[in-house]
């Protein structure tokens, strides 16, 4: 009888509690903002918010580097229009001159052929070719100079079509000097009896050749007399055209390392340092 009262005792109990906790109204939860500039920010988000900047700061700095390369470049382009300005150097046995970058040049000498060599996949007036570089030994002088003779189409920009481009021996060549790269990437191949490079190489031309190599070579030029080697005769090689000056990439990449910069250091604002709402 007593332990039948005190089980239903603690039911009515329980059920009792239950209905009043229901019937209790709650309290709504409210958000509170916590502002960007609290005393005490968490450690997380200085050291996330430092991160972003520290990228930022150095995309500026890549930024500043690129718009010096610009600088650069067109400060050498104003050299090289000044020099091609002047009057042309002219070497010959009687008269030899010292040789200068981008200074127009009449040169006198003996080509040698058997050793010239190709520069490979090239597109010239969007059809594939390749270059015909050729030795030029000067005149009263042991040392030779490059020639770019020009270009001969080749339908793989490797292996022309023609048979034959040679020119007289001994000849004068008139153009402009340019300094020859020197970055290791010739990559000298040979096929089918001819070589070609991927590039001009100064210092691997030099151990490939038994004489003294300049450090300039001639972009030649037609005659204005004349169309042979021009696109409009037909004779090979057909003279090629100079390197454009221009102030390439420089500033459009200082451009994107700014726009860079501004994109990671509004994240860190925007995403880091925004206030974070908390419950309360």
């Amino acid at each position: 009888m007593s332990k039948g009262w005190a089980a239903s005792g603690t039911w009515r109990y329980l059920i009792s509690g239950r209905l009043l906790s229901r019937s209790r109204p709650k309290t709504p939860r409210t958000l509170v903002s916590v502002p960007a500039d609290s005393p005490e920010p968490p450690l997380r988000r200085i050291v996330l918010f430092g991160t972003t900047l520290i990228v930022g700061l150095a995309a500026v700095a890549l930024g500043v580097w690129q718009l010096g390369r610009h600088a650069e470049r067109a400060e050498l382009n104003r050299g090289a229009i000044a020099g091609r300005g002047l009057p042309p150097l002219i070497w010959d046995s009687l008269r030899p001159v010292p040789l200068a970058p981008n200074r127009r040049t009449l040169l006198i000498g003996t080509l040698d052929q058997p050793r010239e060599f190709l520069l490979r996949n090239r597109v010239v007036a969007g059809v594939p070719a390749v270059l015909v570089m050729t030795p030029l030994r000067l005149a009263g002088s042991d040392t030779a100079v490059l020639v770019n003779r020009g270009y001969v189409p080749a339908p793989d920009a490797v292996n022309p079509t023609a048979e034959t481009w040679s020119e007289p021996e001994r000849g004068e060549f008139h153009g402009v000097l340019l300094p020859v790269p020197d970055r290791g990437d010739g990559a000298p191949v040979t096929g089918r009896g001819r070589e070609s490079w991927h590039a001009l190489d100064l210092s691997a031309m030099r151990a490939r050749l038994p004489y003294p190599v300049s450090a300039l070579y001639l972009v030649a030029e037609p005659d204005s007399s004349s169309m042979a080697h021009t696109i409009r005769g037909t004779v090979y090689p057909f003279r090629a055209e100079l390197p454009p000056m221009d102030g390439g990439p420089h500033l459009s990449y200082a451009l994107q390392w700014f726009g860079i910069a501004a994109a990671v250091v509004g994240f860190g604002v925007f995403f880091i340092l925004r206030p974070v709402k908390r419950e309360r």
